[in-house]
């Protein structure tokens, strides 16, 4: 069984929306844990499944990542593989994802006819 989450908040889910493409994303386990971020501090979180998302939507989240840490392309990409962190007090679980017809695409479509070069 897959576990999804989903923004609670309307300015969450257009954020979700313009990063992610959708509302709805993957996670690891069904329940958060708490983590220590340096983005958050300590806060409970929920790690995005990224073998259940496309390859082009974690280049993206990389690109995202290291615009807002100003880091490397590289270095961030590696980063997100490994894993991205979703605030569990900003959404809530849902069992399986709802029914959509649109497959799994880049939030940017365009992104996929820019090469990303690893100097960013």
């Amino acid at each position: 069984m897959r576990y999804f989450v989903t923004p609670t908040q309307e300015n969450q889910i257009k954020l979700w929306e313009k990063i992610y493409g959708r509302s709805h994303l993957p996670v690891k386990y069904p329940t958060p844990h708490l983590a220590c971020t340096q983005r958050w501090g300590e806060a409970l979180v929920y790690y995005l499944d990224v073998t259940a998302v496309p390859a082009a939507l974690l280049d993206r989240l990389a690109v995202y990542e290291a615009r807002r840490m100003g880091i490397r392309y590289a270095e961030a990409r590696q980063a997100v593989r490994h894993e991205w962190l979703i605030r569990a007090d900003d959404c809530r679980l849902e069992a399986d994802a709802p029914p959509t017809t649109t497959p799994w695409q880049p939030a940017f479509p365009f992104l996929q006819k820019v090469p990303l070069s690893a100097g960013i």
